[in-house]
């Protein structure tokens, strides 16, 4: 219920202001309405005043409960719906749009009537991105005529695919970024290697008509950023070979978002005199997968002293983006490790 309110209109409001901040707090909650009293939840948040949470989180607890739409009169019942058994107790458990209603002799799912009384129509399908100067995205839609008097929220989802070019089969599913009653959206965390999708739904205290179509494809105008460098790179294990020499285990912690997965991280390692480190050119080359956060360099020279180096890469199309390197001293004799980036 509760993702991103923007800057402006009444949800920005209200989520300032001391009373009404205090119904928003129920939407915040990752709460089991379904198991939990709503006074468990307000009390311990507001242990003097929670009229405002109690209201707002009995309404939540409400409309997961009961669908939109009126149940039609008893005796409308046909066929399977106008059975004498109790095949439901609650709207939840039927599929779709259906609701747990009276047939006279039993309840059991039906088809409500008055489906879209009072319920805001979807906005136009059409959506107008634009890409500001400081790299967030403003996303714009038009309402059709609402036919209801009461407020109308609008609820913004996206979805996304990486790649060179968009596809809806290798898209994330539908997220949900954002709430707001303007008919406009602002949205900070676009990535430069995305193919975005957004939809838009209305909805008011009588329901929804559901979410608009999926819009066109939408990527930045920004070239992706490389890789940031790996961090916390550290040696994880160091054991003795047969033939006497070292194994060392290197590991690093993997970027958690980055514009583009790491295709793979390149690994040099060489031999040190007092912490000078020797040509390049001599240094030796290991290549791990991008999904991997560890190596094993082997055959090292027990009582020496060792760098290490750590590059991540990444591939947009026929480009190579690579990080900084960081690199990490280590002795195969003595337990002392020290980092430098």
């Amino acid at each position: 219920f509760f993702f991103i309110f923007q800057n402006n209109g009444s949800l920005a409001w209200c989520q300032n202001h001391k009373q009404c901040s205090k119904c928003l707090e129920p939407c915040k909650e990752s709460w089991d309405l379904k198991k939990n009293h709503c006074q468990s939840f307000c009390e311990p948040l507001f242990p003097k005043k929670n009229y405002e949470c109690l209201t707002s989180c009995e309404f939540l607890k409400y409309i997961l409960s009961v669908k939109q739409g009126d149940c039609p009169a008893p005796e409308k019942a046909s066929g399977f719906a106008a059975a004498c058994v109790e095949s439901c107790e609650a709207d939840s458990e039927c599929s779709g749009v259906k609701k747990c209603c009276s047939n006279g002799c039993g309840h059991t799912c039906q088809v409500p009537k008055n489906l879209y009384k009072g319920v805001p129509l979807k906005p136009r399908k059409e959506l107008k991105f634009i890409e500001l100067q400081s790299g967030d995205l403003e996303v714009k839609w038009s309402s059709k005529f609402n036919i209801s008097i009461e407020p109308v929220i609008y609820v913004v989802q996206r979805r996304w695919n990486q790649g060179i070019h968009p596809s809806e089969d290798d898209a994330t599913n539908w997220q949900t970024v954002a709430q707001t009653t303007d008919e406009r959206v602002r949205l900070p965390d676009i990535r430069a290697s995305r193919w975005y999708q957004f939809r838009v739904a209305a909805v008011n205290v009588h329901g929804t008509r559901g979410f608009t179509a999926p819009s066109k494809h939408f990527r930045s105008s920004k070239d992706p950023s490389a890789p940031p460098a790996p961090s916390n790179i550290r040696i994880a294990n160091i054991s003795a070979s047969n033939d006497g020499s070292v194994n060392v285990m290197i590991t690093w912690d993997l970027p958690e978002e980055p514009d583009i997965p790491v295709h793979h991280y390149k690994v040099f390692w060489s031999w040190t005199y007092s912490k000078y480190v020797i040509p390049a050119k001599k240094k030796r080359r290991k290549i791990t997968d991008g999904a991997q956060n560890y190596v094993v360099l082997e055959g090292l020279q027990p009582n020496s002293n060792y760098n290490v180096e750590l590059q991540a890469v990444t591939r947009w199309g026929q480009i190579r983006l690579k990080s900084a390197k960081v690199s990490l001293h280590f002795s195969t004799t003595q337990d002392t490790r020290n980092n430098s980036e």
